[in-house]
């Protein structure tokens, strides 16, 4: 595997990638910050949505894998008044892969179902749609419409993310986007993240997005996630039983929750995705893993290769926070070996990643990766 003369090139199709988009809010670790967490009282979560700040400090102190939290609007207000001092930028899943795509030289269609004055204007110059047209996101400014920040703590090992809003505890959609977006007269590609963030007694709104792609609907690639798990399996078998997704993407974490693995080594990864692919009956399935990657498809090996090349050059430089293709070609590879073969009637291609040791980012570099791998492998 030769990443130094991989070249980065997307085909000009039209996109579209939700389904939310918000304010990534970011804690600045420092010392006090740290000695907050030893000092607060912990309390081990009992249920998805974490009442109480114990709950919060339980999980900043004692989970050492990355994750996604919900969060109470009491406990959201708590987090505000108690770490003032933080970072904005752009973030959700949508937002995230919509701007990798952007920055790429694509325009991807994104959704926004909350649009205040803010986060509009500073948006990319997406495509965003309002009613029976298509505008810029400064065109679709809602007034009233509310800022959401979702908090993050950035720790040595790994990010916590703590959410509140309407948009995924309720599945608030962004309707004017998915009637483009659903229909393969206007989008080719549809790349969606969303399930894992809404309640599970609001997981009947993933039907919404079932009919919304039951007819004439593009190429679709769904991107796992932790948070709600039992919305996620709802969604992943939904999808699969209507025949409304083309692509699986997922990874080590979510490949123990939702596929079971055994671990997170390569080989029970593997024999994990190869089960999951026989019984969703899905045509691709994409893992990524900080050391390795892989795909199980019906594609070509050139073409699985392509995607899953393309998706760690790309996820590596954008780690220097803006894109850097000459440092992270000259990144050293994980110790993994290529593998490309064939497993009961689908193309298994295994390629190792590039390891950036002092990431400038590491929020949304799942997203940035799937993005662009869905890309290539759905064109």
């Amino acid at each position: 595997m030769n990443y130094k003369n991989l070249k980065v090139k997307l085909p000009k199709v039209r996109v579209a990638t939700g389904l939310f988009s918000n304010w990534d809010s970011f804690v600045k670790v420092d010392k006090k910050v740290l000695d907050w967490i030893r000092s607060c009282k912990k309390k081990k979560p009992n249920g998805i949505v974490l009442k109480s700040i114990e709950e919060v400090a339980y999980i900043l102190e004692e989970t050492k894998e990355k994750s996604e939290h919900l969060i109470s609007k009491d406990t959201y207000e708590k987090l505000n008044s108690l770490f003032k001092k933080r970072e904005k930028c752009l973030g959700g899943n949508g937002n995230n892969m919509g701007r990798i795509l952007w920055e790429l030289g694509l325009k991807p269609l994104v959704s926004y179902p909350s649009r205040p004055k803010e986060l509009m204007l500073a948006s990319p110059n997406f495509r965003v749609a309002l009613g029976n047209k298509l505008v810029n996101p400064k065109e679709a400014i809602r007034e009233k419409d509310p800022n959401y920040e979702h908090i993050i703590f950035e720790l040595k090992d790994c990010r916590k993310i703590f959410s509140w809003d309407l948009m995924s505890f309720k599945g608030v959609f962004d309707y004017d986007f998915l009637k483009f977006a659903c229909n393969k007269k206007f989008t080719d590609i549809l790349i969606l993240g969303f399930a894992h963030l809404i309640l599970p007694k609001y997981r009947k709104r993933i039907d919404e997005i079932v009919d919304f792609l039951s007819k004439n609907r593009p190429k679709v690639h769904l991107e796992f996630g932790v948070g709600c798990e039992k919305s996620m399996e709802y969604a992943i078998k939904k999808f699969a039983d209507n025949n409304c997704v083309d692509s699986f993407g997922l990874d080590e974490n979510e490949c123990i929750i939702y596929f079971k693995a055994r671990s997170s080594s390569k080989e029970d990864l593997i024999e994990a995705t190869i089960n999951a692919i026989e019984k969703y009956g899905v045509k691709r399935i994409c893992l990524h893993t900080p050391n390795f990657t892989f795909s199980i498809s019906k594609n070509s090996f050139s073409k699985e290769f392509d995607s899953l090349s393309t998706a760690c050059l790309v996820a590596s430089a954008k780690t220097f926070g803006k894109l850097n293709f000459r440092k992270a070609r000259n990144l050293e590879m994980s110790k993994e070996n290529v593998v490309k073969k064939r497993i009961d009637g689908y193309n298994f291609c295994f390629l190792p990643t590039l390891k950036n040791l002092e990431p400038k980012i590491i929020t949304g570099i799942g997203d940035f990766f799937a993005a662009v791998q869905a890309i290539r492998a759905l064109s």
